[in-house]
């Protein structure tokens, strides 16, 4: 009798449990919140806040048989998408961020924010409304930058190399390209279908669920792409090349080497360089510091490191660099 009562009540415990867990689970997530305020905003949407859109395809970004997927960007950002439209929800992409977002003042003048997000893509870009330029940031819209490589102890002084960048947005986006069906139109101007939030955040190579996201998004890829070439040419090319094909350095232009790294690795590389445990011995610069565990004797620098006594890059500079090489995919999957 005793141990018939001990499992009804343990039973019933459980089943409170299940029912409390399942009551958080639908009112403690924060997109509710801003899907609720954005039917406020936009009330001819017929959209049910408490569902969410997920997995939208969008085959025109599909390359060496992998498929970039929106996952859940679009529960906060235009959850109506289905309704309105890739194009419609590009858009709205920019100027629903400073409605709902409560740090978005401080977000943008702490990275210079235009206010421009590239899931929406002309010809040649604009304000009214807010679009990136195909032409500008197109893969043949290139900005020269000149370096000197990196020279070894004891030899001749290299000489200064000119190079020429291209933007960061592929081919595939390009807006007069036909997309889908060979009996469609060109779609012209570019939604986030055809874009995908994966194109620009995590590299197209992280993890997509809300935590890794967030913590390895890139801010503003237009600004942080002339912001971090800058920063690249300056301070890496020298050592990675000036294509990021390697030199002195190993190569930063293949995510499928180095996409499996998230931010906070490529932070503490270029943060303490040969000071941090991965890189003792190495040649990298400690860009912003010195590891406080850091013991010279025991793991000296390699012949010919640069030592910095005091920070070069700010935080928000190794920020910006890292998203620059973040957009530096040559969308290939190699060996």
């Amino acid at each position: 009798m005793r141990t018939r009562i001990l499992f009804v009540a343990l039973s019933v415990v459980l089943l409170g449990l299940v029912g409390w867990a399942a009551f958080k689970d639908s009112t403690s997530r924060t997109y509710i919140t801003i899907q609720e305020q954005y039917q406020k905003d936009y009330p001819s949407s017929d959209f049910n806040v408490q569902v969410q859109q997920l997995f939208p395809s969008f085959p025109q970004a599909t390359i060496e048989g992998d498929t970039y997927r929106v996952e859940r960007c679009i529960s906060c950002h235009v959850p109506d998408i289905a309704t309105i439209g890739p194009v419609e929800a590009a858009e709205r992409l920019s100027q629903d961020f400073f409605k709902y977002e409560p740090d978005a003042k401080q977000l943008a003048a702490e990275y210079h924010l235009t206010g421009i997000h590239p899931a929406y893509v002309t010809a040649t870009g604009g304000n009214y409304p807010p679009s990136m330029s195909y032409a500008a940031y197109g893969p043949d819209g290139f900005t020269s930058f000149t370096y000197t490589p990196y020279t070894p102890p004891g030899a001749a002084p290299a000489k200064p190399v000119t190079v020429e960048q291209a933007g960061p947005l592929p081919s595939f986006l390009d807006p007069d390209t036909d997309y889908g069906s060979a009996s469609g139109p060109a779609t012209g101007e570019l939604g986030i279908d055809q874009i995908g939030c994966i194109v620009c955040h995590n590299g197209n190579r992280l993890s997509v669920d809300e935590a890794d996201a967030h913590q390895n998004l890139i801010i503003n890829p237009e600004y942080s792409f002339t912001e971090g070439a800058q920063l690249y040419y300056q301070n890496c090319a020298r050592c990675h090349g000036g294509l990021g094909e390697g030199g002195a350095g190993p190569p930063l232009n293949n995510q499928d080497r180095l996409g499996y790294y998230n931010e906070d690795y490529y932070y503490r590389c270029i943060m303490y360089g040969f000071t941090g445990f991965e890189h003792y011995g190495s040649i990298m610069p400690n860009w912003g510091g010195i590891a406080s565990d850091y013991n010279e004797q025991a793991n000296p620098p390699g012949p010919g490191a640069v030592v910095n006594t005091s920070p070069v890059l700010s935080q928000a500079q190794i920020n910006i660099l890292i998203q620059f090489i973040r957009q530096w995919e040559d969308y290939s999957t190699l060996p």
